[in-house]
Parts: structure tokens; sequence; C-alpha cells
């Protein structure tokens, strides 16, 4: 097939030449209700040849040994996405597929056995994300169930407590639904010097009249049936002075926790609880 001569303006009565109908009127795009009647009305296509597809939206060239969709000088065909967050992503050189979008929440990961060298994944129990984030008011304790599970190993807190009257506030840990309340929190706390304690919860902060502080709590293993590692470092307030204070401690026993509780010795507290999982 000639190369396309491009544009001319014929005048009447001008003779129209062999070369003149290979090199401007076979130039042009032709159009098919699909490829069944394409091939059926061109049975010899020649390389350049374009035509375009109506049920699939699609242009496509013939490429000397096949009619092939877009070629990579084209811009790629809208029809490719169907959905919003839908990708474009290549499978091979030269070659581009969709990637439909994700659910909510999920990544975009690398994976070479997928077909697109791509895949969407839900957060990995490696990742640092909000399980739970809980206010309250005047309670007289507040309990926050199932957000320990197996994804995570550990976990990070953020508790603030203001409470009505001057107390200690404590955390227990809890499981479907219940109380630990035997006497098997071990802990040692970090003033001026230090002293080593069993009790059956363990310390969170110091808390006065309309006063109170924050804590900010290492939670290790709770889940797993094995001991329950308490971190926290805290700053509290008692009837005259601020308390800052760090607290460690670990069960001694081997249960599995879900949740937990936070009260005062006395009195109700008013406050928020923040958690979020971390590590394999």
């Amino acid at each position: 097939m000639a190369a396309g001569l491009g544009f001319k303006d014929f005048i009447t009565g001008e003779v129209l030449t062999a070369a003149d109908v290979d090199g401007y009127l076979m130039q042009g795009i032709w159009v098919f209700a699909n490829a069944t009647a394409r091939d059926a009305a061109v049975t010899s296509p020649q390389e350049g040849n374009a035509c375009y597809l109506k049920d699939t939206d699609v242009i496509q060239v013939y490429t000397g040994s096949a009619w092939a969709a877009q070629s990579a000088s084209n811009p790629i065909s809208a029809n490719i996405v169907d959905a919003k967050g839908d990708l474009i992503a290549a499978t091979a050189a030269d070659t581009v597929a969709r990637l439909g979008v994700g659910s909510n929440g999920q990544l975009l990961t690398a994976d070479s056995t997928a077909a697109t060298g791509m895949k969407w994944a839900s957060l990995s129990g490696s990742g640092f994300t909000l399980i739970s984030d809980t206010t309250y008011s005047a309670v007289s304790s507040q309990s926050v169930n199932s957000v320990f599970s197996a994804t995570y190993r550990n976990y990070k807190m953020f508790i603030s407590v203001t409470g009505t009257t001057a107390a200690q506030s404590s955390l227990r840990l809890r499981a479907s639904g219940s109380d630990n309340s035997s006497s098997n929190y071990g802990q040692e706390a970090d003033f001026a010097s230090g002293s080593r304690t069993t009790g059956s919860s363990w310390q969170l902060m110091r808390i006065d009249n309309g006063r109170g502080g924050t804590a900010v709590i290492d939670m290790i293993n709770p889940f797993a049936t094995d001991n329950t590692y308490f971190n926290n470092q805290s700053l509290g307030a008692d009837d005259t002075n601020v308390d800052a204070q760090y607290i460690a401690g670990r069960t001694t026993v081997t249960d599995s926790y879900d949740g937990f509780t936070i009260f005062p010795q006395s009195g109700t507290i008013t406050g928020r609880i923040t958690i979020y999982g971390y590590g394999i």
C-alpha cells in the first residue's frame, strides 16, 4: 500500500488516478460494527490500514500481521476504564490493562504474580493503624472491648483523664467483656525512687478535683496467650503538685485479653481513649 499523500483539493473534471485513490482516498478510518464485520469486508488488510469498531469503541491499526488496538504513539482509549478509581497499568512492553479500583482503606501494592504487576491489598499487621477512639464523660469506669486481636501484637494508647475527686486512676485488662480483677498485675513505679508492687490493676495516673492528666501507654502482647507488658508514661496531678511518672509492669499470668477498663479509686472521670495497633 502506498504511503499517504496528505490532502488534495480536486477540481471539477480532474481524472482520479489509481495513485490518487491509494494515496488519498484509502487513508481514512473505516467504521465496522465489530471485528467479524471488519474481517469480512477487508480480506487482505495492508499495513497502516485503520478501523473503528463500534461494539468496543476502539481504533485499531493493522501492523502488517495483525490488528492492534492503539499503537504506542496513540492516546490510550478512555473505554479501558470502567469505574471511578480504576487505574491503567502495563502488563508488558507497550501493553496496558485496567486495574480495577480497590476497597476503601486498601493500599496499592506491587505483586509480580498479578497480571498488572500490582494489586490492592488491606494494610498488614505491620502498620500503625487507628483501632479505636472513644470519649467518655462523668463515668465511674470506662471499658473498651474487642480492640486487641491477632492482627497486631502491640498497641499504642493515649488516655486522658479528668476526675471529680483526688484519686489514683487505674487500668485493668479484660477478656470477653469481663475485667481481670485478680491480683496478678506486677508493676514498678519510678518517681524519685522505684517501688515494686503486685495488685489487681496497673496505675494509670493521679487525678484531682476537676484536674487530671494524660498517659501514653505501650501495651505489649495483650491478645496472645502470654504475659502482657505495660509501659506507661503519665503526667497527672495530686492535691497540690504535678505527678510525672513512669510505670512498667507485666501480668503474672499468661492469659489472652481483648480489651481493658480504666477507673478511679473514687468519683467519676471524663476523658478520651485513642488506640493504635502496630507491629506484627
